[in-house]
């Protein structure tokens, strides 16, 4: 995990021992775009998720107004799938940082979100 740059893993127990294990965003995105760059035509489901979300944000967005523009109905699997990896690959910000949790938090779309969408 540490060579491809992946964040540290977390581990729970509470009755049942689990691990959960956070991919690097930028290696899947990078892998996506090697296989538009064959020519294979094919993109992973990953990178697929991120150029849809990336697409459906117009200006700053709250995560509800995000999720709801992509019809998704889970908070958890939205933060999970979506928000938490466009974050870490830096391809979308914050417009409050020092509030992550603040309710007049919004995203918006990073000079490298939008350099990343040309190329799909």
């Amino acid at each position: 995990m540490r060579s491809q740059g992946c964040a540290k893993p977390e581990f729970k127990v509470n009755g049942f021992f689990t691990a959960t294990f956070w991919p690097n965003p930028d290696v899947r995105i990078r892998e996506g775009a090697r296989s538009v760059e064959r020519g294979t035509g094919e993109v992973t489901g990953e990178v697929t998720d991120q150029v849809r979300m990336l697409r459906a944000m117009a200006g700053e967005m709250t995560r509800q107004q995000i999720q709801n523009s992509l019809g998704l109905k889970h908070e958890d699997h939205f933060r999970n799938v979506y928000l938490i990896p466009a974050l870490q690959a830096g391809l979308i910000e914050m417009t409050i940082p020092e509030k992550p949790r603040s309710k007049n938090q919004r995203y918006r779309l990073t000079p490298k979100g939008r350099e990343y969408l040309t190329q799909f």
